[in-house]
């Protein structure tokens, strides 16, 4: 059973009003995504899937997308069997016609959008000489010009929500990790796309972050991981992994994902988020 209440908190510093915030008898834990409709690609594995299982255990609305259209469909029912709210729409977003088709019919299914969670993304393994140029040119498709496409066909509605955009970039961005020169060159430039569209519509009220994970276990990451390069020396994996040389469960970056995708996130914008277990500090 779920009740409405008004909640004020006053003190000599601050006054804050929360309108009709929406309380579980769980635990009196806040479903922070009430009334709010989130569309997550990658959803159907991984830290797509996770954030979507996060957000909608929170109260939200989801709209679970993806290329794999059994699975994303599978991630979506889940929810719905649990007694989450969301719908599964299939999209390759390296296909600009798709994307903008995923944008409208989510819209026009729901009214409104507040926030988008870009976590799709591609990874391999590969000795720099060694890169084929049409495998650079997929990583960078998938990563960079989806996730560019998909922010700027939200964005409109995003700016009518006052929303939150959530890029999924990398440790690789920020540090060196070894046989990832198309990776690392689409995550870097996710983190630059997400801190543009911080700066030029932070006036019109969108708010736009990244996290940068380290390794994580997930499909992808496994999948690259048992195609490393011939002779690929082991301890440079060492710059991938927490400190104490673990992966992170998708969920624990899912958590990040949430918090960065609602109000509780309205004084952070243009940075990321680091869940990386202490490997970049």
């Amino acid at each position: 059973m779920v009740h409405y209440i008004d909640i004020v908190l006053s003190s000599p510093w601050m006054i804050h009003y929360i309108s009709t915030a929406r309380i579980s008898k769980k635990g009196n834990y806040m479903t922070r995504f009430y009334d709010k409709i989130v569309l997550i690609t990658g959803a159907a594995s991984g830290i797509g899937k996770a954030s979507a299982e996060r957000i909608a255990s929170e109260g939200g609305t989801v709209v679970c997308v993806d290329r794999q259209e059994q699975s994303v469909r599978e991630a979506a029912d889940a929810i719905v069997q649990s007694g989450g709210k969301a719908t599964a729409m299939v999209c390759d977003i390296t296909d600009q016609a798709a994307v903008n088709a995923t944008i409208a019919n989510t819209v026009e299914q729901y009214g409104k959008l507040n926030a988008l969670c870009n976590i799709a993304g591609a990874l391999r393994f590969d000795n720099t000489l060694e890169v084929k140029m049409e495998d650079f040119e997929k990583i960078m498709r998938i990563n960079c010009f989806g996730t560019f496409m998909m922010c700027q066909a939200a964005i409109p509605h995003l700016l009518e929500t006052k929303g939150f955009i959530v890029n999924m970039a990398s440790t690789a961005a920020l540090g060196a990790h070894a046989w990832t020169a198309a990776y690392s060159s689409s995550k870097g430039a996710v983190l630059a796309l997400t801190k543009c569209l911080a700066v030029e519509y932070h006036l019109e009220g969108l708010n736009c972050n990244a996290i940068c994970p380290a390794g994580v276990e997930t499909p992808m990451v496994t999948a690259a991981a048992e195609q490393l390069p011939e002779g690929a020396d082991m301890r440079l994996l060492t710059k991938v992994m927490s400190l104490d040389g673990s992966f992170a469960p998708a969920s624990d970056v899912a958590g990040a994902v949430a918090f960065l995708a609602c109000e509780d996130a309205n004084f952070i914008n243009g940075d990321y988020i680091r869940t990386d277990g202490g490997l970049l500090t």
